[in-house]
């Protein structure tokens, strides 16, 4: 397993480095004073976790976070912070875990049972499109729209999927990650930017105004899914 860790101060990457060896196994640790070093080293390298300092001097960890996952999505990140502050923005992004200094062995040892279970459960659905059989990751999928006889499938890799099937045996496949938003429209509550009790935004700049019927519901279920994503802080 290959590891980054990036913060500001050395005495802080010491810490996390004897805490890592203090566990078992195979690692490669490579260490960066700075979000621009670590994003230099990911062109060329592929980090399958990366341990990011949100309080940099000059620079803020979130940033440098985003810009690493367009370099490499598979990567794992964990932010390591002195405050939970920024802990839903880090959930936005996906990241793996939020750490609160002082970080302890059994954090560490939480960041890689999360990262098992991400690496070996991943959710699929399985479509025949035309002539041939797709398979879809679905926490790559941010929403599913019916369309009268057919469902529009978006993904997070800029693509959309035509399916000539109704909504509801299509949304009766996807994982309890996608919230029934309105009439016709499941999204991913793993894309949702910002939800309030009037509307949902998705990060892809979508909007749905939330009916008054299921609002209350839509967002408490939101922000419970949001919380069991932040167990642990």
């Amino acid at each position: 397993m290959r590891i980054a860790i990036c913060d500001d101060e050395e005495n802080e990457i010491a810490k996390i480095q004897n805490t890592i060896a203090e566990i078992q196994g195979n690692y490669q640790i490579d260490t960066f004073r700075s979000g621009r070093a670590l994003l230099e080293a990911a062109r060329s390298a592929k980090y399958d976790i990366a341990f990011c300092d949100i309080y940099m001097k000059d620079e803020n960890g979130l940033d440098t976070a985003k810009e690493l996952l367009t370099l490499s999505p598979d990567t794992a990140i964990v932010f390591i912070t002195s405050s939970k502050e920024h802990a839903v923005e880090a959930f936005s992004i996906q990241a793996l875990h939020y750490l609160v200094k002082p970080i302890r062995q059994e954090d560490v040892v939480e960041v890689f049972r999360r990262f098992g279970v991400k690496r070996e459960v991943r959710h699929t659905l399985t479509l025949r499109i035309e002539r041939n059989v797709t398979m879809l990751f679905q926490d790559e999928i941010i929403r599913v729209e019916g369309q009268r006889h057919r469902v529009l499938i978006i993904t997070a890799r800029d693509t959309v999927f035509t399916i000539w099937k109704s909504y509801g045996e299509i949304s009766a496949l996807l994982d309890d990650s996608f919230l029934h938003i309105k009439k016709g429209v499941s999204v991913n509550m793993r894309y949702i930017s910002k939800m309030t009790a009037q509307k949902c935004v998705m990060k892809d700049g979508c909007t749905f105004l939330l009916s008054r019927n299921t609002a209350n519901e839509n967002y408490e279920r939101y922000y419970r899914y949001l919380e069991d994503h932040l167990e642990n802080l």
